[in-house]
């Protein structure tokens, strides 16, 4: 080929343009074909993606609510506990305020029992040294 043969300008027939054309449209159409398939094959990964992610916000959702049942139930427990160990206290005072008035009526009747004894020792001391000085017994003289 000669050097104006390549500067010329190449001219294409109108078929040659149109069979070009529609190969074009075709690679296009099969690219956009394959750009759908990925969007589609995308979309269902997103979504797939989504429903894990869904699933697994509901399980760790679950998880909180059954650790806030058992956080309740544990509450209530303690509670019941504090309640009988409250209960318990109170019979443990009731008990300890009968003792304690028990023991100040034993007290107190000791004391009674202890001045009525001594009452009657001076009575029978008294009848003794009056029963003596009757006999003629006389009490030492200093």
């Amino acid at each position: 080929m000669s050097e104006e043969e390549s500067e010329q300008p190449r001219y294409v027939t109108q078929d040659q343009h149109r069979t070009d054309r529609a190969e074009l449209r075709g690679e296009l159409k099969e690219e956009i074909a394959g750009l759908r398939q990925d969007i589609v094959g995308l979309t269902k990964t997103i979504e797939a993606n989504q429903q894990a992610m869904m699933l697994r916000f509901e399980q760790v959702d679950q998880r909180f609510e059954q650790a806030e049942r058992q956080r309740a139930e544990d509450r209530q427990v303690m509670l019941q506990q504090f309640q009988q160990v409250d209960r318990q206290l109170e019979q443990i005072d009731g008990q300890f305020s009968r003792h304690e008035t028990r023991l100040l009526s034993l007290e107190n009747g000791m004391r009674t029992t202890y001045v009525t004894l001594a009452v009657v020792v001076v009575g029978v001391a008294a009848q003794l040294f009056y029963t003596l000085l009757r006999f003629g017994f006389k009490p030492p003289t200093p």
